[in-house]
């Protein structure tokens, strides 16, 4: 019989499981995955990450998969439904940044920019390994991430400290911090 070693924040509940087994530090390599990984931390600032992914079926349907250039074009009325929707975060500085931030990878796009390239070019295009030793709980304050949220916000991208920078580069695959023995590395 095969027992798996796990990151312990991931085994604390089935939701937090099947999101450490399935989606968390996979490689993300497209401006709309990392996005969606984007607009997830910023949705989940200052929440327990369990909250988001319970709504997260509700998000990306009210954000329509969050494709780039569909919500860089939401307009007043979308954002007012948006804000009176009980199955999603109505945070409405939250809701803005993530329309304000599909703007700006837009418009990255259409000067040549991809934000894959912007974002993957942080680590030279390879994942970056952190071996974390301690199986505690996700890092949440990585030295990369100071310098990679300067630049975003050097770019406009709006709700992108620290904090949320180091949650999606750990959750897009960017920075593997999957603790040393976890069976997922």
């Amino acid at each position: 019989m095969f027992y798996e070693i796990k990151c312990t924040w991931s085994t604390k509940n089935a939701i937090l499981e099947n999101y450490h087994d399935k989606i968390w530090g996979k490689p993300c390599f497209s401006d709309q995955e990392l996005f969606k990984c984007l607009a997830i931390q910023i949705f989940q600032s200052g929440l327990d990450l369990r909250t988001i992914l319970t709504k997260l079926e509700a998000l990306n349907e009210m954000f329509d998969e969050f494709k780039v250039q569909t919500v860089a074009d939401y307009d007043q009325s979308k954002l007012e439904a948006l804000m009176v929707c009980p199955l999603i975060i109505r945070n409405q500085r939250k809701i803005k940044a993530v329309i304000h931030n599909a703007d700006v990878i837009l418009k990255m796009s259409q000067t040549g920019m991809s934000f894959n390239d912007f974002i993957w070019s942080k680590v030279d295009f390879v994942p970056m390994d952190l071996e974390p030793k301690n199986n505690a709980k996700m890092m949440f304050d990585l030295p990369i991430a100071r310098r990679v949220c300067k630049d975003m916000q050097e770019l406009g991208f709006q709700f992108v400290g620290p904090t949320n920078i180091s949650f999606f580069l750990q959750a897009s695959g960017i920075i593997n911090t999957h603790w040393v023995n976890c069976s997922y590395r």
